[in-house]
């Protein structure tokens, strides 16, 4: 989640296809909200284009320099390293990737036990920083190379070389003054409107999105969906409260506890993370039972440390605990986790969850602050899988950012008694990724049979009428 006063509006036409009419949905707290689902598949992921990759950190100028770096390949940019973000209010239950056995993505990552990393006693100091299986329902998500504007609804050259196939005139101004009338076009506009409002909120840049949706009591016509490599999938990293396999959890405590880095230039750096989620340690440490509250956020990262030379981590802030993510074509994040309600407190994003993914270069450079010293802005990747949009909603929605866009007003239902079991599919064979409510274990080897009985849950959807 970072905020940004860019707006990236798609074509207007692309959404006038299939787009849900006004009357089917509900406005509530500046966001339209359709239909409750079980899952999201994002199609057409991947484009050939190019972000500004972070090469320097000036202490002494408060300055970070860029150069351009080219992306392409199957779910680009997000086969390049991911790192797994949330935000409380949060109870995680369990958390693991997969990938497909004997892959080259599972062996690159070492297996490293941090079992026991717990029993080192963590200080905090003074904090410098700024700031049950159900009748399937899908929404289908084509993403799409669209026209980038401003905050003052400005067309802007978009970064990179990504292709734009027409432009389209929208206005923020146009889009408010859509739910006044109920005409087809209207409908496109208020799908727009929302993804403008939703900026005032932790969301970030839009482009456009072309999906078709079936609600919980629609009847859905399967099609046959196969994983992306035959045979099983092994688990590479796992966590259970106070028990982590190739996982390091870490949180933007830097400098407070014995890990990380402060500066009056970029402020508090990453850091291991205590085992409460939200004070700092000076070891990697498992999250334990805890639920993080409102608006304190943490990182999972693999269990493998960069070395500073060229291993795929990128330049890196000094100072650091510096750490892989998770990439490749072809791998499955696993989650199960509550929401409950947090109102007790009054911090930024109050009883706002979110789980989403980022390129993993940009919390090891500055994931808040200056745009110039991470890649987020010019598109190198995030994926919001779960978001809370206003604070106290039950409605969790998801969209991609990067040189594409994608999303949807359907959504999951917010877990705030019983856990929500989900999981998501990169398969690179197709350009898809899917995000699948299960009820399965998360075992050491998920079967072949398995994936592919969760990919054709979500492979199930119904055209609009």
């Amino acid at each position: 989640m970072k905020l940004s006063n860019t707006l990236i509006v798609g074509n207007i036409i692309s959404l006038l296809s299939t787009v849900i009419k006004a009357d089917q949905c509900t406005f509530s707290g500046g966001n339209y909200y359709c239909s409750e689902t079980d899952a999201i598949i994002y199609s057409n992921v991947g484009l050939s284009s190019s972000y500004q990759d972070v090469t320097n950190m000036d202490e002494s100028t408060c300055q970070c320099s860029q150069q351009s770096t080219s992306f392409s390949g199957n779910l680009s940019p997000f086969n390049e390293e991911l790192s797994v973000h949330f935000r409380g209010p949060i109870n995680l239950k369990q958390f693991g990737v997969y990938y497909p056995a004997a892959s080259s993505s599972s062996s690159n990552l070492k297996k490293r036990d941090n079992n026991d990393a717990n029993e080192k006693e963590c200080t905090t100091t003074k904090n410098h920083q700024h700031r049950h299986k159900r009748d399937v329902a899908v929404e289908v998500v084509e993403v799409t190379a669209t026209v980038f504007v401003n905050a003052k609804g400005e067309s802007v050259t978009p970064v990179g070389n990504i292709n734009v196939a027409e432009t389209f005139p929208t206005t923020t101004a146009a889009a408010e003054a859509a739910p006044e009338a109920d005409n087809e076009i209207v409908s496109s506009y208020i799908k727009v409107s929302t993804i403008l409002s939703s900026k005032v909120q932790p969301q970030e840049e839009e482009q456009t999105t072309t999906s078709t949706s079936t609600s919980k009591s629609t009847k859905s016509t399967s099609t046959s969906v196969s994983a992306p490599v035959a045979g099983a999938w092994e688990r590479a990293s796992y966590f259970t409260p106070g028990s982590t396999s190739n996982c390091t959890f870490m949180n933007h405590q830097g400098g407070t506890a014995g890990s990380g880095t402060w500066s009056q230039c970029f402020g508090n750096s990453i850091s291991f993370a205590n085992s409460d989620g939200i004070t700092g340690c000076s070891s990697a440490t498992p999250l334990d039972d805890v639920t993080v509250a409102s608006g304190k956020e943490f990182i999972i990262f693999s269990g493998d440390s960069c070395d500073g030379s060229n291993d795929g981590c990128g330049y890196y802030r000094d100072g650091i605990p510096a750490y892989h993510g998770f990439g490749g074509d072809h791998k499955i994040f696993v989650f199960e986790f509550l929401m409950p309600s947090d109102t007790s407190g009054s911090a930024m994003n109050q009883d706002m969850p979110a789980v989403w993914l980022l390129n993993a270069k940009i919390p090891r450079t500055l994931q808040y602050g200056d745009a110039s010293c991470s890649c987020w802005e010019t598109g190198c990747g995030e994926m919001d899988l779960f978001e809370i949009l206003t604070a106290g909603s039950d409605k969790l929605i998801s969209h991609v950012h990067d040189g594409q866009d994608g999303g949807t007003q359907d959504y999951f239902t917010r877990p705030t008694e019983t856990s929500l079991k989900v999981a998501v599919i990169f398969n690179g064979n197709d350009n898809t990724i899917h995000i699948v409510e299960v009820s399965e274990d998360f075992d050491d080897v998920l079967s072949e049979d398995t994936v592919n009985s969760w990919l054709n849950q979500a492979g199930s959807a119904a055209a609009l009428p």
